[in-house]
């Protein structure tokens, strides 16, 4: 075999390694974590202080896990019969697996997630609300398995 096909044959495999690599880049989805992003990012620093509102707490933010729900127990300062906020548990690999609810806390101060809303895997947990005019903010990432 000559030097000349064996250049044809490198650029060949060469043309077609890219083409496969295209195809492959096509099929994969490009979500973002959020929808409004950029939005978002601007009012950030909303949430630097809410985190540090919570920070200031002495008793801290617990997340349980058992069998068949995740157990948020806000600390009982940030509590009151007029708490409303959003609790988001955004799936980094999937956007049509989010979770996002409304805070419903028991008479303990605690919000109840069944695991049923989740597929295993991992999430990443944002919590926001407000109590008495007080905003505050946590999130982290919540590893999901039945």
């Amino acid at each position: 075999m000559n030097w000349g096909y064996k250049i044809l044959i490198g650029f060949s495999t060469f043309v077609v390694g890219m083409l496969c690599m295209v195809g492959v880049a096509m099929k994969q989805s490009n979500e973002m974590m959020d929808e409004n992003y950029y939005e978002k990012e601007l009012k950030f620093q909303d949430k630097i202080d809410a985190s540090k509102n919570l920070f200031a707490v002495a008793e801290k933010l617990s997340i349980t896990d058992s069998v068949n729900i995740v157990v948020l127990q806000l600390p009982a300062a940030t509590v009151a019969s007029n708490t409303v906020g959003t609790i988001e548990c955004i799936r980094t690999a999937e956007q049509k697996r989010d979770v996002k609810l409304k805070i419903s806390l028991d008479d303990h101060g605690r919000q109840l997630l069944p695991k049923a809303l989740f597929v295993n895997g991992t999430y990443q947990l944002r919590l926001d609300w407000t109590t008495n005019g007080t905003t505050y903010f946590h999130s982290q990432p919540l590893i999901i398995t039945k």
